[in-house]
């Protein structure tokens, strides 16, 4: 009997576990901030629409995921299905099939590597050197040639190089104007050092389908030295919490070379990496090359620290920080008759999954409905910070006192069972 009450309670539990999640309307109370989405006059037979995100229109995000508390909800209170779509560019490369006809060393110590494009694969615009070698820093010129005699130079001269110390950095391609000759050959100038030793070269044809920025400003803070560790680290405040997918340094500086830790206030409060790369400034009669970038996943913070490793060197002087991320844009479903608006501002929500990605793929973005974003304006159904927190975190005692409780009852329970079993256990002996 015991057994079957038991099991009938387990499944009301399950059943009534999951009433809420079925169909249920949109509940405001626990977003802080929303507005209207305006739709343009004549969308014609249009399903979908897209609202452009603007970081200083939206105010601060603090998801702990970015977007992930994003929602359009119809006056109805319905949710209504929609994505996040990042312009971010697209890279593409083909390589392209060729033959070495040579590699020797010129009359001045450079080294010449000729290659013979196959007819009809199309024009070129980089190359990438396959070597072995480490430590080496070499100027090439590209140069090419229709009959393998008449030598014209395509574009200006790049550097190759790989440089371990004090932090590993090195490029091994270099890029040029788009050119169609058959043949083309790479110059590296050895400097009187031993020649590379190459064991291939790609040629490539790069394209880019541009994305769309925006910039962020930030404030940095008073630079910190830390001599033990020969570290140099800034705290910078941007103006506006809203995801970037790289941080950009400006510094008169040139002829450096620092490896850099991004890093970020984890939930207790403490300095935790988020992304690691290397700025750079080479000015030389041989190089001339920049690096003021670090590329990070894309995240949202007020503060952000930058620890740059100087080992012996100076602390670099840094006069400007600025955040950079794509443009985000919101793709969303279109119902006739109901007014739309955009939810966001809940710390703790996740991010939700819905049916659109097949839909959005076959679409051209550009020409889908542009909607705009009206007034920004604060839920006066906000129920506050606490009851955004999961049910065991707002009323943790509570449920301490009722675990304890159940524990409680648990135990004169077994008590009475043992006591019961005791007993008639003592009436068969008898």
């Amino acid at each position: 009997m015991m057994k079957h009450i038991a099991c009938i309670v387990f499944c009301m539990m399950m059943i009534l576990a999951g009433i809420p999640g079925i169909a249920a309307p949109f509940d405001d109370r626990f977003w802080e901030k929303y507005a209207g989405i305006e739709l343009p006059g004549d969308i014609g037979n249009a399903s979908l629409a897209l609202l452009s995100l603007d970081p200083y229109q939206l105010g601060d995000l603090q998801a702990k995921v970015p977007f992930a508390d994003f929602r359009i909800v119809s006056d109805r209170k319905e949710e209504i299905p929609c994505q996040i779509i990042a312009k971010r560019p697209v890279k593409r490369e083909v390589e392209i099939p060729h033959e070495m006809l040579n590699l020797s060393t010129t009359a001045d110590g450079a080294t010449w590597v000729e290659l013979r494009l196959r007819e009809k694969e199309g024009s070129a615009n980089a190359m990438q050197l396959v070597t072995p070698d480490t430590d080496y820093i070499r100027p090439v010129e590209v140069l090419g040639s229709n009959d393998g005699k008449t030598w014209n130079v395509i574009g200006a001269a790049g550097v190759l190089f790989d440089i371990a110390r004090p932090e590993k950095m090195q490029n091994a391609r270099v890029s040029f104007p788009e050119a169609s000759f058959s043949r083309l050959a790479l110059k590296i100038a050895n400097g009187g050092g031993k020649p590379l030793s190459i064991t291939g070269i790609r040629v490539l044809k790069e394209t880019e389908t541009p994305g769309q920025s925006f910039f962020i400003d930030a404030k940095a803070e008073k630079q910190q030295i830390d001599a033990a560790r020969k570290e140099s680290s800034i705290i910078v405040r941007m103006q506006s919490v809203f995801p970037v997918d790289r941080l950009s340094v400006e510094t008169a500086e040139t002829n450096f070379h620092r490896a850099v830790t991004v890093q970020k206030k984890n939930e207790r409060g403490d300095w935790s990496e988020i992304a690691a790369g290397a700025i750079y400034s080479f000015d030389t009669p041989t190089m001339h090359l920049k690096q003021f970038a670090i590329e990070m996943p894309e995240v949202a913070a007020r503060e952000f620290r930058l620890v740059f490793r100087d080992h012996d060197s100076p602390p670099l002087v840094i006069s400007r920080v600025n955040g950079e991320g794509y443009r985000r844009a919101l793709v969303f479903k279109i119902y006739s008759g109901r007014r739309l608006f955009l939810f966001w501002g809940n710390h703790s929500a996740e991010k939700p999954v819905y049916d659109l990605a097949g839909a959005i793929e076959k679409q051209d973005l550009d020409r889908l409905p542009a909607a705009m974003l009206g007034t920004v304006r604060n839920n006066t159904n906000f129920a506050g910070a606490e009851a955004r927190m999961p049910f065991t975190e707002r009323y943790r005692l509570l449920l301490s006192a009722v675990v304890f409780l159940a524990i409680a009852g648990l135990m004169v329970l077994q008590y009475r069972v043992f006591r019961r079993m005791k007993g008639e256990h003592g009436d068969h002996e008898s």
